[in-house]
């Protein structure tokens, strides 16, 4: 876990400074809520907690099972081929399961050590190609260390976001005044510094989705990847974004992606 956290550079920055900041704000009274939680970061409960408390579950009906298990085996042995074919021993992206999310959305989504997630909706809707082209992305996530940062972001930085919702519930409660201007101005400059780390993170979330869908072309399944992407577009009625909405986006336009992963494969 240790060297996923390093690689993704954003997220360790920003819990240092998150950590260092509110720490001197509140004299050192949140730093034993950090540890702990740092701690419980690189447990194996803080991933059983969070897909419980997110509604994920395991494959549970044959028909999963029977459909499902051997998509993602072929996939992960196209994977594991390519990388022990160039590196000679596999060390990422081991001990990977699938797990379904009950949404009817088309999506899927890899976190910690070894959450793979298809929605419901990618399941019923999608062919067994296209949900090879998103399991195979899903896997480059876990292959480039990109899910256990996010996971030590999620858990670490908890009591941030613990702190922040009840600074809002405060805010709320106030009378205007002196002391609800002095609230919103110390308020305001959490705020700011929330929306700066999260135009760095987001703006690295988008560099490693295009990272993914590269590496996911390089072991096999550019092709079905593209092709699931255009079937998104197509049913997505996507509306322009603002530049903000843009900045914020944990994920690059869906069109680039496309353009991106054609000329790549229609150039060789």
């Amino acid at each position: 876990m240790l060297k996923g956290i390093f690689s993704s550079w954003s997220y360790l920055i920003w819990y240092a400074f998150y950590f260092l900041l509110f720490s001197l704000i509140t004299a050192g009274f949140i730093i034993p809520f950090y540890i702990l939680f740092l701690f419980l970061a690189f447990l194996p409960l803080s991933e059983q907690l969070w897909r419980w408390a997110t509604g994920i579950r395991p494959l549970r009906l044959m028909a999963e099972k029977e459909r499902l298990n051997p998509i993602f085996q072929d996939v992960y042995n196209a994977y594991s081929y390519a990388v022990y074919a160039k590196e000679g021993k596999i060390t990422h992206a081991q001990n990977l399961k699938l797990y379904i999310q009950e949404t009817m959305n088309i999506n899927a989504f890899a976190f910690g050590r070894e959450t793979l997630v298809l929605t419901k909706g990618s399941i019923d809707l999608l062919d067994d190609e296209a949900l090879k082209g998103l399991i195979a992305h899903e896997i480059a996530h876990f292959h480039n260390h990109d899910t256990t940062g996010a996971l030590f972001s999620y858990v670490a930085n908890f009591p941030i976001s613990i702190l922040m919702k009840k600074l809002r519930k405060i805010n709320s409660t106030l009378e205007d005044g002196f002391i609800r201007f002095f609230f919103n101005i110390i308020y305001g400059f959490f705020r700011a510094i929330e929306f700066l780390g999260d135009l760095i993170l987001m703006h690295h979330s988008r560099k490693r989705e295009y990272k993914a869908d590269m590496f996911a072309l390089k072991f096999g399944y550019g092709k079905e990847l593209a092709e699931v992407l255009i079937q998104l577009y197509q049913i997505s009625m996507e509306k322009p974004q603002t530049i903000g909405e843009m900045m914020r986006a944990t994920h690059p336009p869906i069109t680039k992606r496309i353009e991106r992963l054609e000329v790549t494969l229609y150039s060789e």
